[in-house]
């Protein structure tokens, strides 16, 4: 999902369950784990791609055209989740569970939107055990070949995301990686 539909969602969580619990420890953990558990991205950016163009508009540009080669992000796991459920279970604390609450809302949004963009889907993705055995190497797992580069504005890019090339342009991508099967014509010269 876009950051932006990211920071939408997680509003509109902050809302309901501000208003059911009045409670902002609850929501301060869900801002972190709904929202800025997307840190991750800019700590691979600087730490595994080696970038240190740091502004918002080249490190966005970077991830939406497809050019990440390394995807560690320790953050979006599944198994980072399962720890994070039982220390919340343990300790209670509010704001725990406010990111585990998040994070269970943030990474089904990423499963469903940025799964779109790949074959097969994205849920496997999701375990970092997956991600380390395919060596954090993104070609495993993507093919950036299919998304759509535009020239857009920051803000519209912060909240539409990566797209797909068009209809017409991903088939005939894929057509002519695929070879043609012979005519009848030319089956009866071989």
């Amino acid at each position: 999902m876009s950051p932006g539909g990211h920071l939408v969602t997680t509003t509109i969580a902050c809302a309901a369950v501000y208003a059911v619990t009045g409670s902002v420890g609850l929501i301060a953990g869900l801002v972190a784990g709904g929202f800025l558990i997307d840190v991750d991205h800019i700590f691979d950016y600087v730490v595994f791609e080696r970038r240190r163009d740091l502004r918002p508009s080249a490190f966005l540009k970077y991830y939406l055209e497809g050019r990440v080669r390394r995807v560690v992000l320790p953050l979006h796991s599944y198994e980072l989740l399962a720890a994070l459920i039982v220390l919340a279970w343990l300790t209670n604390r509010e704001w725990l569970w406010g990111y585990v609450l998040g994070m269970a809302l943030h990474l089904p949004l990423d499963i469903v939107f940025n799964g779109r963009l790949v074959p097969g889907g994205l849920v496997h993705f999701y375990s970092f055990a997956v991600r380390a055995r395919a060596g954090f190497l993104a070609e495993h797992f993507d093919d950036p070949t299919r998304l759509a580069l535009r020239e857009e504005n920051f803000w519209v890019s912060f909240f539409r995301g990566s797209r797909l090339k068009s209809t017409r342009a991903s088939t005939a991508l894929r057509a002519s990686a695929r070879p043609r099967p012979a005519t009848v014509r030319e089956s009866s010269t071989l």
